[in-house]
This record gives structure tokens, sequence and C-alpha cells, in this order.
């Protein structure tokens, strides 16, 4: 379980220095219909996100395998149409051989459910809410509220984070809620679920490749 809260660890606080970046450049780049598929970490791995939902490369850090993506509509003067379940969406993976799901999904869901695992949730010292954590198939979720507030200006406390391993590194995904059109438990819910599909069809090794 040390090696599973190291590896979280580790994690989670690239994710937050990514968050921090500059997010006032979520706005339009003038590509068409948006970039849909985008390569992170030199090209070693790529994220996708659900139908309609584009990358912001203004605000995404390739180099540290961060990205952040948002309904099309939101980045590009040429989509029109939001998706069904909108929602802010940060994509962060680790190093190779940081996968962990797979051999210890149990030890994971413990560590997220735990005191040590709330503070690593939060972004500050008031420690997170722990609403839900669970094991479903190759990924473990958690849903939670951040009491230092929202993680973005915009958004709600809620978070909905994934884990999931591609390949041999640890995915974390997290579902932001727009306080504008709040998504509700299930939408959320949903939403990371098909982010997460997105990211492993993309990153799935073509029929014949060894």
């Amino acid at each position: 379980m040390r090696k599973t809260m190291l590896a979280l660890a580790g994690l989670i606080g690239l994710t937050a220095c990514a968050e921090g970046l500059d997010l006032a450049g979520l706005g339009r780049d003038g590509t068409g219909e948006g970039t849909r598929t985008f390569a992170l970490l030199d090209g070693a791995v790529r994220v996708r996100g659900p139908r309609r939902y584009c990358v912001d490369q203004s605000a995404s850090a390739a180099a540290r395998g961060f990205a952040i993506m948002a309904g099309c509509a939101v980045l590009s003067d040429s989509a029109t149409v939001m998706p069904d379940r909108a929602g802010l969406l940060t994509v962060q993976f680790g190093a190779s051989g940081s996968a962990l799901v797979g051999t210890g999904a149990d030890d994971l869901a413990e560590v997220l459910g735990s005191d040590a695992g709330q503070a690593l949730m939060a972004s500050g010292d008031a420690g997170a809410e722990i609403a839900e954590v669970e094991v479903r198939d190759t990924r473990v979720a958690v849903r939670f509220e951040d009491r230092a507030g929202p993680p973005l200006p915009g958004t709600t406390p809620a978070i909905w984070r994934g884990f999931a391993d591609v390949g041999d590194r640890l995915v974390t995904v997290s579902v932001l809620s727009y306080a504008r059109d709040p998504l509700t438990h299930e939408a959320g819910r949903i939403l990371l679920d098909r982010t997460l599909d997105a990211i492993e069809s993309v990153n799935r090794p073509a029929p014949g490749t060894p």
C-alpha cells in the first residue's frame, strides 16, 4: 500500500501543478472543428475526449503529460453544438512504469477512502470530502468535493476522478462541473467513464502490433 500511496502522491502532485497553469487561455484555437486527438510525452501516449470534446492546446502541457479538454464549441469557431454532458476534463499521464490499477485496484481504493487519500485529493489544508469510491473492472473512481472550493474559476467544488492503466502508465482523469450548469452525480460518472473509454481506445495498439 505504501508504494500505491507514493505513486498516487506523485501523480496527483503533477496534476495539481498542471492545473495551476494559466487557464485564461481556455479559448478558441481556430483549428476548424477543433483538436480531437493530441499527442503527449513526445508521442508516447495520446489523449482524446468523448464526442464533441476537443483538446485546448494552449492550456495543455504535452511535455508533462497533461491535457485539458472542453466542448469543441467552446474552443472552435466552426463547432456549434455542445456535448450532451458539458464539463471540463483534465488528463494526467504518469511516467513509464507507473501503472498500478491492474495489480493494486483494491489498495488504491483503500488509499482514496482513507484520511491520507482525502488529503491527497484536496488542493489545500481544508481537505476533501469523499462521497464515493468505486472499483469497476480495470478502473478506480472517486467522487469528492474539495473543501478549498472550486478547483478552477467557473467550476464547482464537485470532482469526479478516475484512475486506469494505459500500457505501463497510470492515467488520471478529472471531470469538473461548470457552475452555470452543474453536472448531476450520474452525469459526472458517465462523462468520466466515456472519457476513460476514449483515452483507452485511442491508445490501444493496432492489430498485429507487437
